[in-house]
């Protein structure tokens, strides 16, 4: 098999080697755009996820939560109401603590009104030893009220030894509910949390405030038996809620104790309403640091708890978020980021970050309504962090990048660019100087090349791998007569669908053909308009050697074809028809060395006549020749006066035919830039035709017409005239189309071949207007010169 067969029939080993080597660059291509994606992926979501499960940052999260924790706080509720132990009452009272009894004045003044529930936020642990009645007093009032709710203390003895102290029995019995009244203090002795179960396990309490609601809703379960003074087993703490105070400068409703007591209170101050009673003297103690937005300094203990009666109320409750929850609040955003980071540019970047950050915000600061307090410091950070390393890896990448790419362009253009001698700025400024002078010195090589490329004569297009145009030069936009907009991007096959070999007439470039193998397509074929074309398709591969596209260059070779044909019937001209007088004289002498009886007259005159016809050959040839490659001599004539003189120089052809050639129509003068002796010779070739095959006593018309642009120079005579079908065959050289109908007339035909010769260098054309019998007018059709023209040519003239 040879190698041509072994490339058709089998899989070209170069083809294969080019695309594996094709595949290996896309995949080192993507693992250098991936490579630094995937490490800076991998180590910021290591990060925020360790950050997420050790919450090493409290403070900032603390921050952040506290920054946002105003922001969606709801006004304080007309349904509670504080009554406070303030400075004045214990200045109107006297000395804290009070008489229990004291209280249960105070409660039955408040039961008075119908409260929902009352909250006696107060120490009542042991009974009162100095007034024993007061207890059972305190008691009364409390079961008259109906919904009193007493509290649990809890006391340290050691760090680990708690001591949790009840109400007194007597009380406690009375009490429509217990509840604990711990806080949850930070690290930083801030109180941001509360738990609504805290207890030794057995008897956990709910929280004061839970208590009171729970009461006022008739959810009263079994009491937990007190255990003053236990502390058997761990503390237990569950459901911890996040406290969401309230805002607006007038705070709760609050009455001073004093005034409650004397009834200087309106009637319905506490109908249908939460009322809490409690310490807000700063010298109590009960006074916490706190996040509310409108208390500057330090927030009474009765007044945080009606801020989670609120909550309770309002379900507005929000609870911290577990460890897996707050993984994905800070992994999620980050995500999607690091996605973003691959296909988006810059500026997209940031905002997408940006977007991250505001919709953690949001999710943070509407925990009201989602009900979870999210820990974002983590997620944070880690959004932060995440375009500074990543433009810190890709500008490294970059300068990486470009000195590799100085290198290969200083290799290819095997010489250093010139550099600028002194170059300011820091490495990066100096890399890319360097770089910019490479890549000026690969733009200049480029632009050679295309330019080069854009002058090559013939029509030359470079496709990409899926052919489509992605150059192409001047003449390619000619050939196709296309514009570059059109042209870019247009299907190669599209383009080559008329393409045909000319052996076989099958496409040259078939539908697919660019798609299916890397193979070259050569040979000669024809397009559609019958030009001939030599096609060569080849493809071209990049410094990898991967395939890149393809080139397809279209050589019109069909004026060098029709050189050829017309070499091809001068050889049959100069063997057959120029020989042919010479042998006819050569017989008539034979035959008249072997006929001595032939008349001298008789044989001259055949002798005279081939002499003639060869001469006649001749001199076509010559003048054919001639028109094609003599010289151009323009000057300005009047082709009114060149066709009188025309007429005048056949004046002698036309009286041996007895004929007469008429000027019919013609304007004063007919300015034309021509060749005086070509133009002459073709219309003399023109009426030497016409009187050759007008009947004897015809006349002949002549005219110069203008038409538009145009000067029309017309010659109608009235011979036998051509059949429509023959008159594409009348500028075929050697060629007759009445050598048989009429033999008397003499010719070599390449009389209307120099005419439409002529016509063509002068810029026009020649038309035939004729059918059979009814005469025939050939019309030279010339431009007719604008004044510039005529002015730019008369000076030389003179």
């Amino acid at each position: 098999m040879t190698d041509a067969a072994h490339l058709q029939g089998g899989t070209d080993p170069q083809q294969g080697l080019a695309r594996v080597t094709e595949d290996s660059s896309r995949l080192r291509a993507w693992l250098r755009r991936r490579g630094s994606w995937l490490l800076l992926s991998t180590g910021l979501l290591t990060l925020v996820t360790f950050l997420s499960l050790s919450q090493p940052l409290p403070r900032l999260d603390r921050f952040l939560q506290d920054s946002a924790r105003a922001a969606l706080a709801p006004p304080p509720s007309d349904d509670i109401v504080i009554v406070a132990i303030d400075e004045r009452s214990l200045a109107a009272i006297g000395r804290w603590p009070w008489r229990r009894a004291i209280h249960a004045d105070l409660l039955r003044s408040i039961a008075a009104q119908s409260p929902k529930c009352v909250g006696l936020n107060l120490k009542l642990i042991v009974q009162d030893a100095g007034h024993p009645h007061d207890d059972a007093a305190l008691a009364q009032a409390m079961r008259d009220g109906g919904c009193v709710v007493l509290p649990v203390l809890v006391s340290a003895l050691a760090p680990r030894d708690l001591l949790e102290r009840t109400p007194a029995p007597l009380l406690a019995r009375a009490a429509a509910g217990i509840g604990h009244t711990q806080l949850a203090v930070d690290e930083d002795g801030v109180v941001r949390s509360v738990y609504l179960h805290e207890g030794f396990a057995g008897h956990m309490h709910p929280h004061f405030s839970l208590a009171m609601r729970d009461a006022a809703l008739g959810r009263v379960g079994a009491q937990p038996s007190p255990a003053p003074g236990s502390t058997s087993g761990p503390w237990l703490r569950s459901d911890q809620q996040v406290l969401l105070f309230t805002r607006g400068p007038g705070r709760f409703k609050t009455f001073s104790y004093i005034d409650v007591l004397q009834g200087k209170i309106p009637a319905d101050a506490f109908r249908n309403r939460y009322v809490l009673v409690g310490a807000t003297a700063p010298s109590l103690g009960d006074v916490h640091a706190n996040t509310s937005p409108d208390v500057m300094g330090l927030m009474p203990g009765v007044e945080i708890f009606a801020n989670v009666l609120q909550a309770l109320n309002d379900d507005q409750s929000v609870v911290i978020a577990k460890p897996w929850q707050d993984l994905v609040f800070n992994l999620v955003p980050l995500t999607i980021a690091l996605l973003g980071v691959l296909w988006l540019r810059p500026l997209a970047v940031i905002a997408l970050i940006g977007t991250m950050l505001a919709l953690q915000f949001a999710i943070h600061v509407g925990r009201p309504s989602i009900g979870v307090l999210f820990a974002p410091a983590a997620g944070v950070s880690g959004l932060l962090l995440l375009y500074p390393l990543w433009s810190l890896m890709r500008l490294s990448a970059a300068v990486r990048y470009l000195r590799r790419g100085t290198a290969d362009i200083q290799r290819e253009m095997g010489r250093r660019p010139a550099m600028p001698k002194q170059i300011a700025g820091d490495f990066l400024d100096r890399q890319m100087a360097t770089t910019r002078a490479a890549v000026d010195s690969m733009r200049d090589m480029h632009r050679f090349v295309r330019d080069g490329i854009d002058h090559l004569p013939d029509a030359t297009i470079t496709l990409d791998t899926r052919a489509r145009v992605v150059l192409a030069n001047a003449a390619a936009l000619d050939y196709w007569a296309r514009d570059a907009s059109s042209m870019i991007g247009a299907d190669a096959h599209a383009l080559m669908a008329d393409v045909r070999r000319k052996t076989t007439g099958a496409l040259m470039v078939p539908p697919g053909a660019l798609h299916a193998e890397l193979q070259p397509i050569t040979g000669e074929g024809e397009d559609a308009q019958a030009r001939a074309l030599l096609l060569r398709c080849v493809p071209f591969f990049n410094a990898d050697n991967a395939h890149a596209g393809w080139m397809i260059s279209l050589v019109d070779i069909t004026e060098m074809r029709r050189a050829q044909s017309q070499r091809d019937e001068a050889l049959r001209f100069i063997s057959h028809d120029a020989r042919e007088p010479s042998a006819s004289i050569l017989t008539i002498l034979e035959l008249a060395r072997q006929t001595p009886d032939v008349k001298l007259e008789t044989l001259l005159a055949g002798i005279e006549r081939k002499a003639r016809t060869g001469l006649e050959l001749a001199d076509g040839f010559v003048n054919l020749a001639r028109a094609e490659a003599e010289r151009f001599h323009p000057e300005v004539l009047d082709l009114v006066a060149l066709v009188q003189q025309t007429i005048d120089d056949g004046w002698a052809h036309a009286r041996k035919q007895q004929a007469r050639v008429l000027l019919a129509a013609a304007p004063e003068e007919a300015l034309c830039i021509a060749d005086r002796t070509l133009l002459l010779r073709a219309l003399t070739n023109v009426l030497s035709n016409a009187l050759k095959y007008s009947p004897r006593g015809a006349d002949l018309e002549c005219s110069v017409r203008e038409e538009d642009r145009h000067w029309r120079i017309a010659f109608r005579d009235h011979g036998p005239g051509i059949p429509v079908e023959l008159q594409s065959q009348l500028f075929q050289p050697f060629h007759r189309l009445h050598h048989k109908a009429h033999p008397e007339v003499h010719g070599v035909g390449l009389g209307l071949l120099l005419v439409r010769t002529v016509a063509q260098r002068h810029g026009g054309t020649v038309e035939i207007d004729s059918a059979e019998g009814a005469g025939c007018t050939v019309t030279l059709v010339l431009p007719k010169p604008t004044t510039a023209e005529l002015e730019a040519l008369t000076p030389t003239q003179e």
